[in-house]
């Protein structure tokens, strides 16, 4: 219709002067310099690609403003039309600005916009992009890394501490989604899953002491000081094995490690750690192995819900073992 064209001749106009500033910065420069700084030109294409693309992003958003008169409330009631409210994004292509209509409920006065629920920005500044930027490099790496590796990769700036808030939600939710399953599959033990039969799975688990900032850790003493500083993780994978290598030795199937964990009990582990072994088939595994490091909590927990597993102590741990064995003798 007529206003889609509208709204294509003014993303086309945008483009078409970000191209044209885009070009003059880059003769001027050359014509200064008498040669062509390739990453300069690198960085202000890009620049100029995402201003362009968040003026095509803030046209599209503003083609689509009307709403209806009233629309549902949580409470039950209604909630009327109350005019139309600005709202600052940071997407992708950098900040934009929305203009969307604004409801309010004359029974709880609660406010809400159907169109931030729409795309998925309701209580956020940050496009849904942004976040699962944020939250990748989050996961990855420590909150200010993240923070300056959003500012070299993507051009984009944002805090510290939204960097660590997105990671943290995020990792929130996938822990929820993990403990609705497990319950789902609770009371053990879970039928035989269907599939084909598998030469040889392994379950493999560990536990290890990460740093935790201070609210985390109070209360809880520390082996060296009064508080700790770190809590334990407890962490599990499990992958099939069907080769060896040139010398017999038994070779992980590659890309068949699935992996889990959480900070917790050894008793929420072992229902967690189950749970994914039956997900991987541990039913049906003709021959099937446990690996530790010689814990007892763990040949605890594969006494309990993988019983009849090969116990194994994993070579380095063995290889520790050892010495600490024949360092005894050699004291006596």
């Amino acid at each position: 219709g007529r206003a889609g064209k509208k709204t294509a001749q003014a993303i086309q106009r945008e483009v078409a002067q970000e191209v044209e500033s885009l070009l003059g910065v880059i003769f001027a420069g050359r014509r200064k310099s008498g040669k062509l700084d390739l990453e300069a030109v690198e960085m202000a294409t890009r620049a100029a690609l995402h201003r362009a693309g968040a003026a095509v992003l803030e046209e599209l958003l503003a083609a689509e403003v009307d709403g209806p008169r009233q629309v549902p409330c949580g409470c039950g009631h209604a909630a009327h039309y109350h005019g139309r409210r600005r709202k600052q994004l940071l997407t992708v292509l950098g900040r934009v600005e929305t203009e969307r209509p604004y409801y309010v409920c004359a029974a709880c006065h609660r406010g809400q916009s159907p169109r931030d629920q729409e795309l998925d920005v309701e209580g956020t500044e940050y496009s849904p992009g942004v976040r699962r930027m944020m939250a990748v490099v989050g996961s990855e790496t420590s909150f200010e890394q993240g923070r300056e590796q959003l500012a070299l990769l993507a051009g984009l700036e944002v805090t510290t501490k939204a960097v660590e808030r997105q990671a943290e939600a995020l990792g929130a939710e996938i822990a929820a989604q993990e403990q609705a399953e497990i319950q789902q599959s609770l009371p053990l033990p879970l039928p035989p899953a269907g599939g084909p039969e598998i030469p040889v799975l392994y379950v493999e688990m560990d536990g290890t002491g990460v740093p935790m900032v201070s609210a985390e850790t109070e209360g809880r003493p520390g082996k060296r000081t009064e508080q700790a500083r770190t809590r334990e993780v407890k962490l599990g994978c499990v992958f099939t094995q069907t080769t060896v290598d040139a010398r017999g030795q038994p070779v992980r199937e590659e890309g068949s490690t699935t992996y889990t964990g959480g900070i917790e009990t050894a008793a929420a582990f072992g229902r967690r750690l189950y749970v994914e072994a039956q997900r991987r088939g541990w039913n049906r595994a003709q021959k099937k192995a446990v690996i530790g490091d010689g814990a007892p909590w763990i040949w605890n927990l594969t006494e309990e819900h993988f019983p009849g597993a090969i116990q194994i102590v994993d070579l380095y741990h063995a290889r520790q073992h050892l010495w600490e064995l024949s360092g005894g003798w050699r004291r006596h």
